[in-house]
């Protein structure tokens, strides 16, 4: 990936032969490349793509917020793209049965906050900002969660460096009805970037100490909850006590 002197004879056939092979090679390396990284989607993908439909099928998004905007109770959840715990979260603790018990029935809506963990321990800032602002971007077109549930089930090991602009266009191309031209024009959002900092000096302010962190706020107060993986449960009760 990452090269003689002839006869007098035929000096011109002979480097002719050999820069169309070289040609012919580097074409086929460019063929193998262009398709580990954007070539067709295996059967796994495409499961990965019908269970986040099935998921969030019928819950409207606005930006970072899914469910609807009447809901008496609002769950801020901070999180990091990156972090193996709020992948588990997302994935396998209370989460998928809090959009299907409570937010899909409107009692509920989900705001999703950005605070770096994971990826600063590992790739630093930087990587963090160009990732999370890629999930914001897809929150211009109300297409944020699509984005957040892709990315984290498709996270790869920890300090792998494998949030590449690759993996994040591989990313959008999944998501249903994003426009590729607006979403790359929106990552270059002053806007979006703010709002990813001002998330974190929230959290700092809160006193948030790791993600995932989820704030569960109704008529009745406010409950913290940050335990590793809240379970249901876990989560059931804040939201009896704040509503």
């Amino acid at each position: 990936m990452q090269t003689a002197n002839l006869a007098d004879r035929q000096p011109y056939p002979r480097t002719r032969k050999l820069t169309g092979a070289l040609l012919i090679a580097a074409t086929l390396v460019a063929v193998a490349l262009s398709i580990s990284e954007h070539g067709p989607r295996p059967a796994t993908e495409r499961q990965i793509d019908a269970q986040v439909g099935a998921l969030l099928a019928g819950i409207p998004q606005h930006g970072t917020i899914l469910g609807a905007a009447g809901a008496p109770v609002t769950v801020t959840y901070f999180g990091d793209l990156e972090c193996p715990v709020c992948r588990d979260f997302t994935l396998a603790g209370g989460f998928p049965q809090l959009l299907a018990r409570d937010v899909r029935r409107g009692r509920v809506k989900v705001l999703y906050r950005s605070l770096c963990t994971a990826t600063c321990d590992g790739p630093g800032p930087a990587v963090f900002d160009t990732q999370q602002v890629a999930a914001y971007a897809a929150g211009a077109q109300n297409l944020f969660w699509d984005f957040a549930e892709l990315f984290y089930r498709e996270q790869r090991p920890e300090g792998s460096g494998y949030v590449t602009e690759a993996y994040l266009d591989r990313l959008a191309a999944q998501v249903p009805g994003l426009q590729p031209r607006t979403w790359h024009t929106e990552r270059g959002a002053a806007a979006l970037l703010a709002q990813v900092r001002a998330d974190g000096a929230a959290a700092r302010r809160l006193g948030i100490p790791g993600t995932p962190t989820l704030i569960v706020t109704g008529p009745k107060g406010t409950r913290t909850l940050g335990s590793a993986v809240p379970s249901y449960s876990d989560i059931q009760q804040a939201l009896e006590r704040v509503s």
